[in-house]
Formats: structure tokens, C-alpha cells, sequence
């Protein structure tokens, strides 16, 4: 008795294994899944509504979410001349451009070109310019598109 006594926890730990293993082992498996029978009619995609990208183009031209679109006016416009090089004589410098169909002009700062924008600076390699409503832009000698 003694025995029992002193392994009781052991053996309620055992007979309650021993218990759960044959519970485990006397469960039936379960019966598979019966087959279903095939579709007859074959599966297909919904058909999309069709999309009118007009509408949508409208709603977001309606909304201005731009800002006010600028007249042509307002735009810079591609200059009907190209810089040939920047010229030094001492400390002035001057711009050797050509026009479309005349000779080559030496223009300094100060000097206008021929669509009306003044030369406010000439540097080593790009010049300045300002235009009617007071914005100053660069030019560069290696491209004829405004210098950054």
C-alpha cells in the first residue's frame, strides 16, 4: 500500500495515457467525401461593363485639379537663334550667336536679342536673360535650352 501511496501522481498520469491510447485506436476513421457530380453547364467570366473613359477624363478636366491652364502666350518659346560661343576681350564678354539665315552677331550684356529679351549677365559658360514679365532665365553654350 505503501507503494501506491507514494506514486500515486505517476500512475494516475499512466492509467489516464493507457486510457487516451485506446480511446485514440477504438475511433472509426471517417468515411471519405462522396464524389459530386460534374457541373453541367461549363464555368465563364462575368462580362465586364464596358468603360467610359470620356466621362472620366470630363470629371477630372471639370475639377481643374491643375490650376488654370496658361494661354500660348504665356509660354517660353523655342528662340530662333543658337549660341555659338562666349567670347572675352579683357573684362568684357560677349555672345556669338546665329540668327536663322543672317551672320553671326557679338552681343554683350545690356544688348537685346531679336524676339526682345534683354542680356542682363554673361558668364564663362552660360548668360543671362530677362524676360517681359521679369523672369531672369540661363542659357548654356552646350545646350540652347534654359541652363539650370
Amino acid at each position: 500500500m505503501r507503494f501506491i501511496h507514494d506514486n500515486l501522481y505517476p500512475l494516475m498520469a499512466a492509467l489516464v495515457l493507457i486510457a487516451a491510447t485506446s480511446i485514440w485506436f477504438a475511433t472509426p476513421l471517417p468515411a471519405p467525401p462522396q464524389p459530386q457530380a460534374p457541373v453541367s453547364e461549363p464555368w465563364n467570366l462575368p462580362k465586364l461593363a464596358e468603360h467610359d473613359s470620356k466621362k472620366s477624363t470630363d470629371a477630372i478636366n471639370a475639377r481643374n485639379l491643375w490650376g488654370v491652364v496658361g494661354t500660348a502666350a504665356d509660354a517660353i518659346k523655342e528662340p530662333e537663334w543658337h549660341i555659338l560661343g562666349i567670347a572675352r576681350s579683357g573684362a568684357d564678354r560677349f555672345i556669338l550667336l546665329a540668327f536663322d539665315g543672317k551672320p553671326v552677331e557679338m552681343l554683350k550684356a545690356g544688348d537685346t536679342l531679336p524676339d526682345g529679351i534683354k542680356i542682363v549677365q554673361i558668364e564663362k559658360d552660360r548668360f543671362f536673360v530677362m524676360t517681359p514679365d521679369k523672369k531672369k532665365l540661363a542659357f548654356g553654350i552646350y545646350k540652347n535650352d534654359p541652363a539650370k
